[in-house]
C-alpha cells in the first residue's frame, strides 16, 4: 500500500465528529465542503459557538507565521492563546481573537525540527 504523507485526511471524515457533533451539523458542514454558500451561512453561528466555548476553556491556541526575508523561508512564529471566537457577519467567517502571546519561535519550522512548546507560566 502506497501512503502519500502530503495528503491530509478529510477532517469531516474524522471519527470524533461522528461521536461529538450532531448529524444535522455534520450534514451542513459536508454541504459547505461541497461549496454550498447557503450552508456556509447556516453553519457559521454554530461553528462560532463551538469554537468560542473551546477558547473560553483554554483549549485553543493559534499561531501567526510571519513572512521571512525571502520566499523560501518563513519568519518567526508567535503562538497566542485564543480568548474568544465570534461570528463576523461582515467577513462571513468565524474570527478567533487572542492577545496573550505564549511564545515566539524564530522559524522556519520543519517536521524534522519542530518548535518545542513551552508550558511554563
Amino acid at each position: 500500500m502506497n501512503h502519500d504523507d502530503t495528503q491530509q485526511a478529510d477532517p469531516l471524515d474524522h471519527p470524533e465528529l461522528a461521536t461529538s457533533l450532531s448529524q444535522p451539523l455534520r450534514d451542513v458542514l459536508r454541504r459547505v465542503d461541497d461549496g454550498d454558500e447557503a450552508a456556509r451561512a447556516e453553519a457559521l453561528p454554530a461553528v462560532s459557538a463551538i469554537v468560542d466555548a473551546f477558547a473560553a476553556l483554554g483549549l485553543i491556541e493559534f499561531a501567526y507565521l510571519a513572512p521571512g526575508a525571502d520566499e523560501e523561508e518563513d519568519g518567526p512564529i508567535a503562538w497566542f492563546e485564543a480568548g474568544e471566537a465570534i461570528f463576523d457577519k461582515e467577513r462571513d467567517t468565524v474570527v478567533i481573537a487572542g492577545s496573550e502571546i505564549l511564545e515566539v519561535f524564530d522559524g522556519p519550522i520543519t517536521l524534522e525540527d519542530p518548535p518545542e512548546h513551552e508550558t511554563e507560566e
